[in-house]
């Protein structure tokens, strides 16, 4: 008998995708690694679900949440045989068409990698995160030696300011201060010129005896 919920058109469209299945392995168009089993169990898929989707839209060229959930719902409910990498991208093929076969391999990849993961996200995921966080990083350094930099210029330009009015300070607009006087020098030149005064009067006075 057939089990509770299948009727005839059920078991045929099993039988179909059976016969396709076959008829691929026989002419090898199924990747290596499908024929490693997946523990959905142990892989998150809060992670996968973003992923799934937007992976799918890439291929596709369109947001499709139809093909989306039921990606989704084939992994959440994968059977009492367990998840059929095979039947899965046969089954995504009459949505997807040829881009089934790369989706659900990466898909797969992605899946064998989880489950080997402690929290149930593919290697190549917490990688990618990484380097975002990597990048975030360096950008933030970038950022902090950028104002460090201009802190530093205009710290610079200040003391030059302070600087250059500290030189400036009391002076003329010329540049230049008041000439000094030396403190004798009033008395040098007077005591100079009486002595001349008074050899000429002294020589005057000889000339004319």
């Amino acid at each position: 008998g057939f089990f509770r919920g299948t009727n005839t058109d059920q078991v045929k469209h099993v039988n179909a995708e059976q016969k396709i299945i076959k008829n691929m392995e026989k002419n090898k168009r199924f990747p290596d690694h499908y024929t490693k089993k997946v523990d959905m169990s142990k892989v998150s898929m809060d992670v996968m679900k973003p992923w799934i989707a937007k992976r799918i839209t890439e291929m596709l060229g369109f947001e499709d949440d139809i093909v989306v959930d039921f990606c989704v719902a084939q992994l959440a409910e994968p059977g009492d045989k367990g998840l059929d990498p095979k039947m899965l991208q046969v089954n995504l093929t009459g949505f997807m068409e040829r881009k089934a076969a790369p989706f659900c391999s990466e898909l797969w990849q992605h899946l064998l990698s989880a489950q080997e993961s402690p929290v149930g996200v593919p290697r190549e995921f917490i990688d990618q995160k990484k380097e975002e966080l990597q990048k975030k990083k360096e950008e933030a350094e970038k950022v902090q030696e950028e104002l460090k930099r201009r802190k530093q210029d205009l710290e610079e330009a200040e003391r030059q300011a302070r600087e250059a009015k500290k030189e400036g300070g009391g002076q003329p607009e010329g540049g230049q201060g008041p000439r000094e006087t030396p403190a004798d020098g009033g008395t040098t030149a007077a005591t100079t010129a009486a002595t001349s005064g008074a050899t000429i009067a002294v020589t005057g006075g000889m000339t004319g005896a």
